[in-house]
């Protein structure tokens, strides 16, 4: 293998290995996803309680 045919197949190889870096790091990225976000309990001769909930999380809990 000549010296000209492995430079290019190394630049191609650091192409190939930042385009699977950057794929992973989209992958971290957290989506938004819906059934997150607060909830307000009313109950007669309680005041007003609001927390945030993770439904989905909460949903997991339970089928545990």
């Amino acid at each position: 293998m000549n010296e000209d045919t492995r430079n290019e197949l190394e630049a191609q190889l650091k192409k190939m290995l930042n385009k699977l870096d950057q794929t992973k790091d989209e992958q971290k990225q957290q989506i938004p996803q819906s059934g997150t976000g607060n909830i307000i309990r009313r109950r007669p001769g309680e005041k007003i309680k609001r927390f945030s909930s993770n439904i989905q999380s909460a949903h997991k809990l339970q089928t545990a």
